[in-house]
């Protein structure tokens, strides 16, 4: 029976079934048992909208019913007429088969036909960030908030994608269970489910993995755009020692950037940790607002860190929430035994809770009546609820048990959606990072990973899980560079360490946030060879910011990550499922970050030729290489047929010349690149106030042409300086839109001056060989 667009079937037993297209590659499953309804469609907001073409083409055979969306005739749904199981067919092959459901008190599990030699990756990550593998076949894998007192940072997404060319979201919010092969069993299921709790899955047609997660991106919204200041290099006052007789106040912070600065280091991002606060600045002891004593005057403060290209962190501990102005005991869930701060455990499910959440940073500085400092919320210890009780009856009517899950979308709605976004902020973008996240929440906030430890271990992990956060959702995700602290041996990074993760494999992630105990993470507090690495490192990350924000834009278009699994690009490779300690930075970079000190590193260059970063020698992919490696060296490689745009270095993203694009050009292949550019700061870019520069280079001709500049935004620039080199061609005359200019001897930079944004300009040799 048809009914709203959603084919809906019922069983002997009185079991329903209802298939619903969203478009022409998504389709939403539903099961309920005799005598239970179909939730709403609004029951969650993990899928930002319902609102989906629903046209299917109903062909019946003699076994099944067939159904087809118009626009996608590669992509079937097929029901079995007697047995109502689902299948999934793609390009005339079944790619997923239903094989039967159970329901009983202790889970409700669908059971999928295995194929042994599938493989699967997503589901967010687990706490801290900790999971040993991308490749999830053979695992049974859980994505829940923590059931202990303290287990940080989860990232639940109950969204997975296979080698097959699908993917799969599980919508709800009770606690799941996934196996892939684990006991021959390949499943997806709740446990303990709640009397709300439904079997309700998409199913997310590709065959391409990218348009697996642009159409899951699309489903459950689109992660949120930071400023561009956000992808600058971050530093906080956590390691500074507050006994000493110079607390980082506004006097230490303005001496700490000077000199920094002078040194030669870059700084965008300003992160005060607890010490801005009123009351004494104590993690559990402060309370919302400044502290006068500290910043006496938060307004001229607030004018400094714009003249000196800076942004600025406003943080929260929920320990502190009791002490601050508003608060109400009602706030809190009902009595939750041994939870720690339980005075201080709000009801997100509260409305008013979550009106006082926002007030509290708006009113005591992000108004911009005020004029204070604020750009940035980092929302702390939210995750250590874990021992509540499942029947917990919460303000909304909803246990526990099935909103414990939700609690960080929760969260971002109430600071973004219903805070940021209906203020006289909302012209400005917001970044908001959440100690854990949750599936849909990529629209309002991110997270990072919280108290990591400082080892190689750990190292490796954050390698996983930052592609893991990408392929779920979420590339903006952060983590704690260089590990937050050993809580057992009473220590920060070592210098080794802190080369090869806080400044090297620091500067490759999404955003670049060197923060902990125990010794400071500033550059200049570091060692000689240390300060060198970090010279180095944020020299790079700043000369590749218009490679880094074109991916980021990227990210926030299509839900493609900054950080890119091999497996997105290779899936049908074993390899790219194995190698999953380097990844795909943008479109055309490899990074393989040293992550232990054996001296060595082992790494596979995918089909394809490489170049060795800024070398002219070609190697010939596919390849296993072990290569020696010393203290902060980060093996980097370019495939051929690139174009990577930079910029020259800056001391901040404020201070970076966009009339002056440097272009590197990999030769051996054809190529195109982009940069995206736009004001860095406002929501313009939503309505296509953004410049969009094009470039491609054609191997057989050696022709390099830049494209007309389209688009316009507020301080567009009107015309540009290129300095081009060609890696991998040694032609000393090129023609430039057919006029001679020759290369002096010594230089291999061909510099063009006063182009208007307006022209294109075609770059090819003199003459061929």
């Amino acid at each position: 029976m048809l009914e709203n667009g959603s084919w809906l079937v019922q069983s002997a037993d009185g079991a329903s079934l209802r298939v619903t297209p969203y478009g022409e590659r998504i389709v939403r499953v539903q099961r309920v048992r005799a005598n239970e309804h179909f939730l709403p469609d609004n029951q969650y907001e993990m899928v930002e909208s319902h609102a989906w073409p629903r046209e299917f083409i109903l062909q019946d055979s003699k076994a099944f019913w067939v159904l087809q969306h118009p626009d996608n005739p590669e992509f079937q749904v097929r029901i079995d007429k007697q047995t109502l199981v689902v299948s999934f067919v793609q390009q005339g092959h079944p790619v997923l088969q239903e094989l039967s459901t159970q329901w009983d008190t202790q889970q409700i599990r669908l059971h999928f036909l295995l194929d042994s030699k599938e493989h699967f990756s997503g589901l967010g990550h687990g706490f801290y960030g900790r999971d040993s593998s991308l490749d999830l076949r053979g695992k049974r894998i859980k994505r829940n908030y923590g059931r202990e007192p303290i287990q940080q940072a989860p990232l639940i997404v109950p969204f997975y994608l296979s080698s097959k060319g699908y993917g799969v979201f599980l919508n709800s919010t009770f606690d799941n269970e996934f196996s892939f092969g684990d006991g021959n069993e390949y499943s997806l299921g709740l446990a303990n489910p709640g009397e709300r709790a439904r079997l309700d899955y998409f199913f997310i047609a590709g065959p391409e993995l990218r348009q697996v997660l642009d159409s899951y991106t699309q489903l459950t919204g689109r992660p949120r755009l930071p400023a561009r200041a956000v992808f600058g290099l971050q530093l906080s006052d956590k390691g500074h020692d507050h006994t000493t007789a110079t607390p980082s106040d506004e006097n230490w912070w303005r001496e700490k950037i000077r000199q920094h600065r002078a040194a030669g280091f870059p700084l965008d991002h300003v992160i005060n940790d607890n010490r801005w606060r009123a009351g004494g600045g104590k993690r559990c002891e402060s309370r919302m607002a400044w502290d006068r004593e500290r910043y006496p005057d938060p307004r001229a403060y607030a004018d400094w860190l714009v003249s000196e290209g800076l942004i600025m962190t406003l943080d929260i501990n929920r320990c502190i929430a009791q002490y601050s102005e508003g608060w109400q005991a009602g706030f809190n869930v009902p009595p939750i035994g041994n939870i720690e701060f339980n005075t201080s455990a709000p009801d997100l499910t509260n409305p008013e809770f979550r009106h006082w959440f926002w007030q509290i940073f708006y009113q005591q500085s992000l108004d911009p009546a005020l004029g204070f400092p604020g750009d940035a919320l980092w929302i702390d210890e939210f995750d250590e609820m874990g021992a509540a009780d499942g029947a917990t009856r919460l303000a909304n009517g909803s246990t526990w048990a099935e909103m414990r899950n939700y609690w960080f979308f929760l969260i971002a709605k109430a600071l973004v959606q219903e805070g940021w976004d209906q203020s006289a902020l909302k012209e400005k973008r917001p970044f908001v990072w959440v100690r854990g996240m949750t599936a849909g929440a990529q629209r309002y906030a991110t997270l990072w990973t919280g108290d990591i430890y400082p080892n190689y271990g750990d190292m490796q992990d954050q390698v996983r899980a930052m592609q893991l956060a990408g392929l779920s959702g979420f590339p903006f995700w952060g983590h704690d560079a260089g590990g937050f602290y050993d809580w057992n041996a009473a220590h920060g990074p070592d210098e080794d360490l802190y080369q090869q993760w806080a400044m090297a494999f620091g500067s490759f992630s999404p955003i670049w946030k060197p923060h902990g105990m125990g010794q400071s993470r500033w550059p200049l507090d570091r060692s000689a060879g240390a300060q060198a690495t970090a010279h180095y490192f944020a020299q790079l990350r700043y000369e590749l910011m218009p490679y880094l924000y074109t991916a980021a834009h990227q990210a926030a278009a299509t839900g493609l990550p900054i950080a890119r699994p091999l497996l997105l690009d290779y899936p049908q490779h074993e390899k790219a499922w194995q190698f999953d300690l380097q990844y795909l930075w943008g479109d055309s970079l490899l990074v393989a970050p040293v992550v232990d000190n054996t001296g060595t590193k082992n790494l596979w260059l995918p089909p394809g030729n490489w170049y060795a970063w800024q070398s002219d020698q070609a190697i010939v992919g596919e390849a296993e290489l072990e290569l020696g490696v010393t203290p902060g060296k980060l093996p980097l490689y370019v495939k051929q047929g690139a174009i990577i745009p930079r910029y020259q270095r800056a001391l901040s993203t404020a201070f970076q010349d966009k009339t002056v694009l440097l272009l590197d050009v990999y030769v051996g292949a054809n190529a195109n690149a982009r940069i995206i550019e736009d004001d860095d700061t406002s929501m313009a870019y939503l309505r296509g106030e953004q410049q969009v520069t094009s470039f491609a280079f054609n191997h057989a001709a050696r022709e390099l042409r830049i494209y007309e500049s389209l688009g316009d935004y507020k301080g567009a620039i009107k015309k540009r300086n290129y300095r081009i080199r060609f890696y991998g061609e040694n032609t000393r005359c090129w023609l430039v839109n057919n006029q001679q200019l020759s290369l002096a001897d010594g230089h291999s930079v061909l510099e063009l001056t006063n182009i208007p944004a307006t022209t294109m300009v075609v770059i090819k040799p003199c003459s061929l060989p």
